[in-house]
């Protein structure tokens, strides 16, 4: 079976099946920049290190911390939002099911994902803003923050959650539909495992830079096949 498998290729499944249109393009463009933006700011690493989220790590790049999260959480609700709407247009026969319940939850985590990010890098900024509160102040307000995450990090967690299960159900729709060559969804899912193994430093950054990134190209192949190329 995997070797039968293993010569199709996108156009063999998908050419009749992708609608065409300037829809279409947009949905393509909109999955394309967004996995872009998350990568982009992956690579940048405008915050502390992971789960150092204390004032003294954040108060020095406070500025940058905002405007980076600010991007990814913007990029990351238009992603979930995006790759839904693609593997649904993509998968029309076997693996409908998958692709609607993962593109329910998908989309669901983005928004959450994206709330919470975004509810973070606002009290996060205020809380290191000196003209507001002092050092003292802001370090019990920020350290309350982390350590009471129920009203605010669990959000972003949740989100988290959420987009990675949709995410794997939306990736097994395609590999049941074969709509696009099985190295695809296969290599994004290794990437999504590898994400929970301890890796050190800054190598789950490049881990997620390159799942995300495959969402790139997963655009220009829905892209291909709905202009017929």
């Amino acid at each position: 079976m995997t070797t039968r498998h293993s010569s199709t290729t996108a156009s063999d499944f998908a050419a009749s099946t992708v609608p065409s249109g300037s829809r279409t393009t947009l949905v393509a463009a909109a999955l394309a920049v967004s996995a872009a933006a998350v990568v982009s700011v992956l690579l940048w690493n405008p915050w502390p290190a992971r789960d150092q989220l204390g004032y003294g790590e954040v108060a020095p790049v406070r500025d940058g911390m905002w405007a980076g999260i600010v991007i990814d959480a913007i990029a990351f609700g238009v992603l979930g939002i995006a790759f839904s709407l693609v593997v649904c247009a993509m998968v029309r026969s076997r693996g409908t099911a998958w692709a609607t319940v993962g593109a329910v939850l998908t989309t669901l985590g983005g928004i959450l994902l994206a709330m919470g990010e975004f509810g973070f890098a606002a009290i996060s900024w205020y809380a290191t803003d000196t003209n507001a509160l002092s050092v003292p102040d802001g370090t019990k307000l920020l350290d309350y923050t982390v350590d009471h995450p129920d009203h605010g990090l669990v959000v972003q967690m949740a989100g988290f959650l959420l987009f990675t299960l949709g995410s794997i159900l939306l990736l097994i729709a395609l590999i049941r539909a074969r709509a696009v060559p099985l190295w695809l969804p296969i290599a994004c899912l290794v990437l999504m495992v590898a994400q929970f193994a301890p890796v050190p430093g800054r190598a789950l950054d490049f881990v997620q830079s390159g799942l995300i990134g495959l969402l790139v190209v997963l655009a220009w192949m829905f892209h291909r096949e709905a202009s017929g190329r």
